[in-house]
């Protein structure tokens, strides 16, 4: 099984749990979703992230953040794929919902959120909304 968008995968993975009140999902590792993972906790998206290893391969714990039975997560939204990469500079940066999400952003300084590469100045390729 050849995977041709891994970040989608995540992201349709963290969704699906999302959606049925599940504690956690297990995803294949990668230092990449790592780094995706890290914005989400700091912007309080998931609650934390663990690497745990079975038989030899390596997967990301990803404990998802409820209130209650309210999630903290109500969508998620893939904008670059690998198709068709989009692209931002620092004066086109989006605003999500009003401020009430956020967008993923790669950039040369790393991953970050749409508020700290505005406060930076810098921008680089969207790679999701969520909210």
């Amino acid at each position: 099984m050849t995977m041709t968008d891994p970040i989608a995968d995540m992201l349709t993975s963290i969704r699906n749990a999302n959606a049925v009140l599940k504690p956690y999902v297990d995803i294949p590792y990668s230092k990449f979703k790592m780094k995706i993972l890290d914005v989400l906790k700091e912007e309080k998206y998931i609650k934390d992230y663990e690497v745990i290893e079975e038989k030899s391969k390596k997967y990301i714990r990803v404990h998802l953040l409820y209130f209650g039975k309210v999630k903290a997560i109500t969508e998620i939204k893939r904008i670059s794929t690998p198709g068709r990469k989009f692209y931002v500079s620092k004066n086109k940066i989006p605003i999500v919902k009003n401020n009430y999400g956020i967008a993923v952003l790669t950039t040369s300084k790393g991953v970050m959120s749409n508020k700290k590469a505005k406060e930076i100045g810098i921008g680089g390729e969207l790679l999701f909304y969520i909210w």
